[in-house]
């Protein structure tokens, strides 16, 4: 395999549908079992420094993912936020896309660790917000209304942080 066997990564980002929130677990290990050839690498495009994930937005990843690693489904250990499409699979000139909420899975570090820059099992998941459209506006329709009461026509589903599953203006800054 070469690097070019692979997607381009922005169009493997776009094409990738927001999963549901009953997401299934697989075991990563079942899964490599299971294929008839070797898990591919993603191709390392960068190795820039990478700076923290906040931690209220690491917070709000784990409460969408359940507090559980999602690449084993077990809970009850310390959970690091992996990258689905890893970081160094980026160009440089798209790493805020990388470290976006919608690219990162709770998992847990032996996972994480043996995941490394394989393809991963998942796509796109809902990104998280801190607070959606309606809570940080209250008295401007509820969650159930239709979208009509934002000032934006488009709308995005996000996890949001204060009242679970929502959705925010398709707006860039929005989604952590």
């Amino acid at each position: 395999m070469t690097a070019t066997d692979f997607l381009d990564i922005t169009a493997y980002y776009d094409q990738s549908r927001v999963q549901s929130e009953q997401v299934h677990a697989i075991s990563l290990g079942s899964l490599l079992d299971r294929l008839e050839e070797p898990a591919r690498r993603w191709p390392v495009r960068n190795r820039e420094e990478r700076t923290p994930i906040d931690s209220q937005k690491r917070a709000i990843i784990h409460e969408r993912d359940g507090g559980i690693c999602r690449i084993c489904g077990t809970g009850g250990h310390v959970l690091t936020v992996d990258h689905i499409i890893p970081r160094s699979a980026f160009e440089i000139a798209d790493l805020v896309a990388a470290d976006r909420s919608d690219n990162l899975v709770s998992a847990c570090w032996d996972c994480n660790q043996r995941k490394s820059n394989f393809e991963s099992i998942w796509t796109k998941r809902l990104g998280v917000v801190i607070a959606c459209w309606y809570c940080l506006n209250p008295g401007h329709g509820e969650h159930d209304d239709s979208f009509e009461a934002m000032p934006y026509p488009v709308t995005v589903p996000v996890f949001c942080g204060r009242c679970g599953i929502s959705s925010v203006p398709a707006v860039v800054g929005w989604v952590l």
